[in-house]
């Protein structure tokens, strides 16, 4: 279960530092970069955010249920 949390808490990083790159580079380079491109890597950042997210919800949830039963 913990490799689950792991495994999202990673994601939340990973997801955390590629939102900071792209609005890095949108504040450094504004429209003279591909504000396209760095406007669509915002957004996968927010999708990795949340998926992440879900994750840690869901065995947070998991181990919540394991301690209901073994109670």
């Amino acid at each position: 279960m913990t490799g689950a949390i792991n495994s999202g808490l990673a994601g939340l990083a990973a997801g955390g530092a590629r939102l900071d790159r792209a609005a890095a580079r949108i504040a450094r380079d504004g429209a003279a970069d591909d504000l396209g491109g760095s406007v669509i890597e915002l957004k996968r950042a927010r999708h990795e955010v949340r998926a992440s997210l879900a994750v840690v919800r869901a065995a947070d949830e998991l181990i919540g249920s394991l301690l209901d039963v073994m109670a």
